[in-house]
């Protein structure tokens, strides 16, 4: 547990110094600036594509976005099909499977 907890924090430290604004300045502390994100910055891109995966057309990349955003979708409806399945009959999923 210990090295779980400390690789997300490390990973989460690493996204805050990317994507929000630093609210301390040379003066001290900024509270306008407090919980903002920075204006060059999209939620989820941390500049990780070492396979150079993400298109470049802004169109594009919105496409492959939306695609991914539905599929999320689709697999959350089908988990609460399975759920729903096992509360009616009373059996794990893998036994309606055949497994």
């Amino acid at each position: 547990w210990a090295f779980l907890t400390s690789s997300s924090g490390i990973a989460e430290a690493y996204r805050i110094q990317i994507g929000w604004v630093d609210p301390r300045t040379s003066s001290g502390f900024d509270s306008a600036s407090q919980f903002r994100l920075r204006d060059d910055y999209a939620p989820g891109d941390l500049g990780f594509d070492p396979l150079g995966l993400k298109p470049t057309d802004p169109e594009e990349l919105e496409a492959l976005q939306l695609k991914e955003l539905n599929n999320g979708r689709l697999a959350m409806i089908a988990a609460a099909a399975f759920l729903a399945q096992e509360t009616v009959n009373g059996m794990p999923i893998l036994e309606n499977l055949g497994y």
